[in-house]
């Protein structure tokens, strides 16, 4: 018998028979935090008619050091492990902590920030959040109420709300977004505000968060346990460690995904087919592109993303070279491996998204007026059609090659909502992207990725994949009526959706609202869509072609057209999806949504935001956006 078990088969007044607790030890991590889960809302639930046990006659625990031996202190309340998490990162880093404190029998609990109230984090002895930003400083979806309210003026002038406890915060983040980490910073300087005690300093992770977060997760850990330290064996095996999952959750059975491939080990995969899709005359150059991944035993389900490694072009590479006056062939240092610096800015530099960091680590080599204004308030602006070479035109530093080396961010795959189901195409990958290419005045810019795929490569060669799985953009567990809002490139997982419900023959309702600049030129799968209106797979269809009328018209318009209708279908169980632009098309699609909210369910506003909440909760409000 193990010492835990020991301690676990002589607790003391123990209300359980011995054979219900060997049933409840031989659980899995997972029923267990189901079971604990189950009985945390069976107590709430029975609270008002039971009684409160006489904690007189409990053992006496010794108060932690420096805490209130006081009902309700520090020491008698449990941990809060919080998750931001748009594409499920930040949640499994913060699931990895969980499991961590869990081992250490801290009481811990495990939330989403959709699931908790402001008022409800005084409950608890520290907050450890993990937060990603989502686009231009934008807290994900599922931690918009939770972020308004801890950064609103009223709230924060109250100051001592959070007082009593203490947290940590893990931020992840991509700094060649201007507003890099902001959700975490913002959420750090709240619990300051609002009287709470910092653990440790807040850590800022860039796109390469793995090692960061594990050394953050092992020094929270060791924070936490110096604050919580139990100080008896009873009172550590009886601390109760609860995982509160989402309530009426929704999301698919997740497949078997091959993990050994990823970014750093992906799969060399083939290029069967690449073909623009929208027609001459057309603003855009969107392109359907096909992969042949037999034998490599990956799997995907719609709603995952394909991750592809490129690397830069050489033309790039040698006119940064040539630009700076340095010899490709010098040798540079690179995370512990000496490699000439053509070799390096080819496959390990980021050169086409230029970072707010790399502006300054220039500035700080060679003064700059104009990368100095650039850098103070033009940022934004100056990233929608500039990459690192512009910078370089632009300041004309005199630099070394390993100065180059420090200051560039590494290069990161890129990422394209997957546009087939595997039950239609058992071996094959689709992709529907736009060709990147803009004009700026020091010359032509292509994006990384899908110059990559549509220009350098031909069909029949190589390109190097992984599946990157996405939790918050699934089909419903059970049939119910969907609702695809998809402009653009945006249908691209729609189809996927379209193709997996035709292959596994369900009977439910689909509605499809797709937008493009023109009909003529622009209405991506036409034919395949069509098909599916003609077999009665896709029920309704709306089409908002912008500008192929006076007054232009987009998917929000659609939608508020259809109100009516849109509302039926909530209220029979529908679930809404967006995928697409995230800077205006999908605030405006949820603006239109809250609009159909209050009027068609006459509601007020904070009734419509609470209803559109409860969508998000029970997974039936999903976002794909970028």
């Amino acid at each position: 018998m193990t010492v835990k078990e020991h301690q676990l088969s002589n607790f003391g007044g123990k209300p359980l028979n011995d054979e219900l607790l060997h049933q409840i030890r031989n659980l899995s991590a997972q029923e267990i935090s189901w079971l604990s889960g189950y009985c945390a809302g069976l107590l709430d639930y029975q609270s008002e008619n039971i009684s409160v046990p006489d904690v007189a006659n409990l053992p006496e625990a010794n108060p932690v050091a420096g805490s209130d031996s006081k009902s309700g202190s520090k020491s008698a309340q449990p941990v809060l492990v919080l998750y931001a998490s748009q594409t499920g990162n930040a949640q499994s880093i913060a699931e990895q902590l969980f499991d961590h404190l869990h081992a250490k029998s801290i009481a811990t609990e495990l939330k989403s920030s959709l699931e908790i109230t402001v008022k409800e984090l005084a409950n608890y002895s520290a907050i450890l959040l993990v937060a990603s930003t989502h686009g231009e400083g934008e807290p994900p979806d599922d931690a918009i109420d939770l972020y308004e309210a801890l950064t609103s003026k009223k709230l924060l002038s109250k100051g001592s709300l959070l007082k009593d406890l203490s947290f940590a915060v893990l931020g992840l983040g991509d700094s060649s977004y201007e507003f890099f980490c902001q959700t975490a910073k913002d959420f750090a300087q709240s619990f300051s505000k609002l009287g709470a005690q910092e653990l440790i300093e807040p850590v800022l992770c860039d796109v390469e968060y793995q090692q960061p977060a594990a050394q953050w997760i092992d020094q929270v850990s060791v924070a936490v346990t110096a604050l919580v330290a139990q100080t008896s064996a009873t009172q550590s095996s009886a601390s109760l460690v609860t995982s509160n999952a989402v309530i009426g959750s929704s999301s698919t059975p997740i497949a078997e995904v091959n993990t050994s491939y990823n970014k750093d080990n992906p799969f060399k995969a083939t290029v069967a087919t690449i073909q623009k899709i929208t027609g001459r005359g057309s603003p855009k150059e969107t392109y359907h592109v096909e992969i042949d991944i037999e034998d490599s035993n990956i799997s995907y389900q719609p709603g995952d993303a394909l991750g592809i490694v490129a690397h830069n072009q050489q033309p790039l590479v040698e006119d940064i070279i040539s630009l700076l006056a340095l010899d490709g062939e010098v040798s540079v240092d690179y995370h512990n491996q000496t490699l000439t610096l053509k070799h390096y800015l080819t496959e390990y530099a980021e050169l086409t998204l230029v970072s707010k960091a790399t502006i300054k680590a220039l500035l700080e080599l060679e003064a700059s007026v104009q990368l100095q204004e650039i850098y103070d308030s033009g940022y934004s602006e100056f990233i929608t059609n500039h990459q690192f070479i512009d910078l370089l035109h632009i300041a004309r530093p005199t630099i070394t090659a390993q100065q180059l080396v420090d200051i560039l961010k590494p290069i990161k795959p890129r990422l394209y909502s997957i546009a087939s189901s595997q039950q239609e195409f058992e071996d094959e990958v689709h992709l529907t992207l736009n060709h990147i290419s803009v004009n700026n005045p020091y010359g032509e810019r292509y994006g990384l990725a899908s110059h990559h795929l549509t220009q350098t490569l031909s069909e029949g060669e190589a390109v190097s994949i992984f599946v990157e799985h996405n939790p918050k953009f699934k089909l419903p567990a059970v049939d119910a009526p969907i609702i695809m809002v998809g402009p653009g490139t945006g249908v691209a997982p729609f189809r996927a959706f379209l193709q997996e419900r035709a292959a596994s023959n369900c009977t439910e309702k689909n509605w499809l609202i797709f937008g493009n600049p023109h009909f003529d030129t622009d209405f991506l799968y036409q034919v395949e869509i069509q098909k599916y209106v003609s077999s009665g797979l896709l029920n309704k269809l709306d089409l908002a072609f912008s500008r192929d009328s006076e007054q232009k018209v987009y998917v929000q318009h659609k939608l508020l057209e259809n109100a009516v209708e849109v509302w039926q279908w909530l209220e029979q169980g529908a679930y809404f999806y967006v995928c697409g632009d995230m800077h205006k098309m999908a605030k405006d699609v949820e603006q239109a949504l809250l609009t159909i909210i209050q009027e068609q369910g006459q509601r007020d506003e904070e009734a419509a935001k609470q209803y559109l909440k409860a969508l998000k909760i029970n997974q039936r409000y999903q976002r794909d956006v970028y």
